[in-house]
């Protein structure tokens, strides 16, 4: 429900902005007597999005100690389905209150609500991971949008789509532990890239979404106004920019918190160097399209290719965040609370001006950060320690 805030304050926002008009119009292509078979399936890519985005985290450590519970693999499902369709509750209140606006009737309201729950429903089975997914996923998705698309009998007719793929889809999916090794067919030099992406999953989605929203702002500023070159130019670079920061700081603070530095990666003969660097070419390659699509804004937004590299290596050094602060307290501590620059010693340098010249000082100061890491800390699971028996801090 967190994750869903930002996109419910920007709903409101646009509905403030906008007026009651825009609203009452939206509403009633929805709802009213001008919805089709396509406001049907906006409805339902909507709920399906939600739903892809709760089920992982509703869904993660079922199968751990909750499956020896006196309770069947069914009723596990189904309770993890119906916290996943809960999850979608602001934005079902959302579209309860655009029904409002596109009838008032009793009956009406009636209908769209229950059109609504088979579709939120609907939308979190399909979400669920399932044993017997190819049975039940076309079922589920045909209620999703069948729900919404006409009147009462299309509303029977998802509900017993609904109950059938409900039937069909049997207890969740039992998920074994992960296989550590790699396949003969695998190469082993794109080992780091294997391993970004399976620990991103569908958040590089999300970086990638959140960085096309510069480059469709620009080109939507530039081809509906009447603009000057120069302003179009400008208009280019910046969100070829905003694009490549967008999509850097995603990926680099997903890959943070999913694939922090452990030991393994310490015993492979690679440097903290070549660490670092594979970490910005990943990063920097899944930016570089992004750039190429500001380009055919206009030419210009190429210049955004000059400060990439040190953005990406900058990206990859901040992902080793956190043992600076450490490096500090523990050479406090040694010195006895003397500070380790001395009276005479001069400050270290900055870094040269030119983006291009900077690359190899961030390369040196990424590469530091590397080796100050602490790979042996105990990094305990986030969640109340209290109520834990087997949690250190508690006991």
């Amino acid at each position: 429900m967190r994750l869903l805030l930002p996109l419910i304050t920007v709903a409101f926002g646009a509905g403030m902005l906008l007026g009651t008009d825009f609203l009452t119009s939206i509403a009633r292509v929805l709802f009213g007597e001008r919805a089709s078979g396509g406001s049907a399936v906006l409805t339902g890519a909507l709920f399906l999005g939600t739903a892809a985005e709760a089920a992982p985290r509703v869904c993660r450590g079922l199968g751990g100690w909750m499956r020896h519970l006196p309770v069947s693999g069914l009723a596990h499902r189904r309770a993890a389905g119906l916290a996943i369709a809960i999850a979608q509750a602001p934005l079902l209140l959302g579209f309860l209150v655009l029904a409002c606006y596109a009838s008032p009737a009793p009956a009406a309201l009636v209908a769209n609500a229950l059109k609504l729950a088979i579709t939120a429903c609907a939308a979190a089975l399909y979400a669920t991971p399932v044993e017997r997914r190819w049975r039940s996923l076309p079922l589920a998705l045909t209620a999703t949008v069948l729900a919404g698309a006409g009147g009462w009998g299309a509303l029977g007719a998802a509900a017993l789509l609904l109950v059938a793929a409900d039937l069909l889809a049997g207890p969740l999916v039992r998920s074994g532990p992960p296989a550590v090794h790699l396949s003969r067919r695998s190469r082993g030099s794109l080992v780091e890239l294997r391993i970004a992406w399976r620990a991103l999953g569908r958040g590089l989605f999300g970086a990638l979404a959140a960085g096309l929203l510069p480059v469709a702002a620009a080109f939507a500023f530039t081809h509906n106004n009447a603009l000057a070159p120069e302003h179009i130019r400008l208009a280019a670079r910046l969100g070829a920019t905003l694009s490549a920061v967008a999509v850097l700081a995603q990926m680099a603070e997903a890959l943070a918190v999913r694939r922090p530095a452990w030991p393994w990666s310490r015993s492979l003969p690679w440097s903290s160097a070549r660490r670092v660097g594979a970490d910005a070419l990943i990063l920097g390659a899944h930016a570089l399209p992004l750039v190429l699509l500001a380009a055919w804004i206009h030419p210009t937004a190429l210049v955004a290719l000059a400060i990439l590299p040190f953005l990406a290596v900058r990206a990859a050094g901040a992902m080793r965040r956190g043992s600076r602060a450490a490096d500090r307290r523990r050479r406090r501590d040694r010195d006895g609370g003397r500070s380790p620059r001395g009276p005479g010693r001069p400050a270290s340098p900055g870094p040269p001006c030119s983006p291009s010249r900077r690359v190899p000082w961030a390369v040196k100061a990424a590469a530091e950060r590397e080796r100050r890491q602490k790979v042996s800390r105990w990094l305990e699971l986030h969640h109340l320690a209290a109520g834990d028996p087997q949690s250190w801090s508690a006991s």
